[in-house]
C-alpha cells in the first residue's frame, strides 16, 4: 500500500500577512500554483491558489500590495495526514472537488500534494505494468514457439 506522502513536494508556505503580490512572486519563483498559509508554529490556517489571486484580486480590482493572504486565502483547506493511504487521498480529494492538499504530520505542514503529481505517478505505474505484461507475453511467444518447434521434430 502506497501512502500519501510518496507524492509529496515541497510546500511554499507564507504568512497571513504576505501581500498578494508577492504570493505571486513567490508562486513564480518556485513554479507552483498554489502556497500553503501557515502560522508561526507551521500549522495551516489556509491556502491561496492562482486562481484565488485571479478571482479575489486582479478581477475585482484590489490593489495586490494592500490585499493580505488572509484576505485571499480559501480557510476551508482539505488538509491531509501524510500517512493517509493513496486511495484514501484520491477519494477525499475528489469528495471534495479539490487538486491539491496539504500534508501535515503533527499538525504541520511537511508539503503538499497535488492530483497532478497523482495522475503523472499513476501514469508510470501503468506504463510499467504494461512493459511488464508486454515482456511476459514476448516470452510466452517464445516459449510457445519452442514448444511447437520440439512437438514437431518429436513428431517427425
Amino acid at each position: 500500500m502506497r501512502f500519501a506522502h510518496e507524492y509529496e513536494s515541497d510546500a511554499v508556505s507564507v504568512s497571513p500577512d504576505i501581500s498578494a503580490r508577492d504570493i505571486a512572486d513567490e508562486m513564480d519563483a518556485h513554479a507552483v500554483g498554489a502556497v500553503v498559509v501557515v502560522d508561526d508554529d507551521g500549522r495551516p490556517l489556509g491556502i491561496v491558489t492562482d486562481r484565488d489571486l485571479t478571482i479575489r484580486v486582479v478581477a475585482t480590482d484590489r490593489d495586490p500590495d494592500k490585499t493580505r493572504a488572509a484576505d485571499v486565502m480559501s480557510t476551508d483547506v482539505l488538509v491531509v495526514d501524510r500517512h493517509t493511504p493513496t486511495i484514501e487521498l484520491l477519494q477525499t480529494l475528489e469528495a471534495r472537488g479539490v487538486r491539491r492538499a496539504p500534508l501535515v504530520e503533527d499538525g504541520r505542514v511537511t508539503g503538499l500534494v497535488s492530483l497532478d503529481d497523482l495522475v503523472l505517478e499513476l501514469g508510470v505505474q501503468l506504463w510499467n505494468v504494461s512493459e511488464a505484461a508486454g515482456s511476459e507475453i514476448r516470452e510466452t511467444r517464445r516459449w510457445a514457439s519452442s514448444r511447437r518447434r520440439r512437438e514437431a521434430r518429436e513428431e517427425a
